[in-house]
């Protein structure tokens, strides 16, 4: 005890104690607007005692670069806090043209419940709702959780809700526990048209009749991207969840100011280092939209290309026909409309007539749009000496702002003992290995060479 204690003053004597750190929270809001104009910046205050409830933040530098140059994806998760007074960590976050992370919005929360995750939403469409008029209906992808589909619901109404994967395939994983359903299943998520997802339903079913009825609890709307009717541009899983889980581990015995402090030099140096990063780019697409192009165009040569007229091609090859209308950004595989990329077809098609396949990329995947979504900075704040501790812009439950509101911590806190560290791995969220098939017994999970069936 006495080794904790000297601990646990180091630290404070370091990063300041739990307490100041609640205390200093209107102030540091009142900083972050008056250093980062147009960004907001609130916190809530609940009941006699004023204990700490709600902490809203977004910088005018990430509403700025998903407003105009980011595509209208969002993926919102939270990941659990452990330090001494708990709380929940809540994150909004877009996609920039190179198909990094961008957060727009971050709150932090006491406890993961139905209202706060309807604060959150609130918040998120006030945020944007003076800003999407010109924008494409939105996406946003989440977790099957009934908390975050019904406030999506709630403020995101004309909003396409989309699923992660990673639950509903640990859902048929753990439901079947056969490799090669589960590779099937996966087949059947990239299908782009209901044909193709139909054949692959089929396969499944001919080896356990049993996935009807898991069909009937996961409808392939949720998950299947033949028949949701927004654009997840290839995204699958969430993968803000691994950066808020990493948040949460290395602000594990911060303050919350710390911690949100911790979050804002992250962002910054992100900004800053991919706004390096462009500058060197020469190309008209990002890197890995630069990728998927030039892929296309080296597929696109075995393909056999008919003109029907100025825009409508008929592209022939050995397994299949598909039409493209390059006026319309169309083709009937469907893969242009769905990751915003030419696809093959779609570049057999434009070669043929003398045009660039790059420059019918989306906006949001080009050089210009990442220069543009980076192009504002995150400003430092002061140091907190300078601060004036007062609750100017503190709001409680009545709503209304008081000054000189001294905000306490929450009443939840840490039980006593040694807290868990919990590790969430990146392979957690990715495909499953392909799984091996005996070439001499043709049973699965081994190599002809490591089988031990007699020749």
């Amino acid at each position: 005890m006495q080794a904790w204690r000297g601990k646990e003053r180091s630290m404070a004597a370091l990063h300041g104690t739990f307490d100041e750190g609640y205390r200093l929270l209107p102030a540091y809001c009142e900083q972050i607007r008056k250093s980062n104009p147009g960004s907001i910046a609130s916190v809530f205050a609940t009941g006699p005692e004023n204990c700490f409830q709600r902490l809203f933040i977004s910088y005018r530098a990430s509403i700025y670069g998903f407003i105009n140059s980011c595509r209208p994806l969002l993926e919102i998760d939270r990941a659990h806090l452990k330090g001494k007074y708990l709380g929940t960590l809540l994150c909004a976050a877009a996609v920039d043209a190179d198909d990094s992370l961008f957060p727009l919005a971050i709150a932090v929360v006491d406890v993961e419940t139905d209202e706060n995750w309807m604060w959150f939403m609130s918040e998120l469409r006030k945020l944007l709702g003076v800003n999407t008029e010109n924008m494409p209906r939105l996406t946003i992808l989440s977790e099957r959780q009934r908390s975050m589909v019904e406030a999506v619901e709630t403020h995101f109404p004309s909003a396409f809700h989309g699923f992660c994967l990673r639950h509903v395939s640990e859902n048929f994983r753990d439901t079947f526990k056969n490799s090669k359903l589960v590779n099937i299943f996966w087949n059947a998520v990239y299908a782009l048209t209901a044909v193709e997802f139909e054949s692959k339903i089929s396969e499944m079913v001919e080896i356990s009749q049993d996935v009807l009825p898991w069909f009937q609890r996961f409808p392939p709307q949720l998950w299947a991207v033949a028949y949701f009717e927004g654009v997840r541009y290839g995204h699958f899983t969430l993968g803000i969840t691994e950066i808020l889980y990493k948040w949460a581990l290395d602000c594990h015995e911060l303050p919350i100011l710390q911690m949100m402090e911790h979050i804002r030099d992250q962002l910054n140096s992100w900004f800053h280092q991919r706004q390096e990063m462009a500058m060197r780019w020469t190309s008209i697409l990002a890197p890995s939209a630069e990728k998927r192009i030039m892929e296309a165009i080296s597929d696109s040569r075995c393909y056999q290309v008919l003109r029907a007229n100025e825009v409508e091609f008929e592209i022939v090859s050995t397994e299949r026909t598909n039409i493209v209308d390059i006026r319309s950004r169309v083709c009937s595989c469907r893969r242009w409309q769905l990751y915003g990329v030419p696809c093959a077809h779609a570049a057999a098609a434009l070669i043929s007539c003398g045009h660039n396949a790059h420059l019918f990329a989306e906006p949001c995947f080009t050089v210009a749009s990442y220069r543009e979504t980076y192009s504002q900075m995150i400003n430092p704040i002061p140091d907190k000496r300078l601060w004036k501790e007062t609750g100017e812009g503190t709001e409680t439950d009545g709503g209304g702002a008081k000054a000189d509101i001294a905000i306490r911590p929450p009443k939840i806190r840490r039980p006593p003992g040694r807290p868990k560290k919990k590790v969430l791995r990146v392979e957690n969220f990715k495909r499953p290995k392909r799984v091996v098939q005996c070439g001499r017994c043709h049973l699965l999970g081994h190599s002809q060479k490591k089988c031990t069936m007699p020749v």
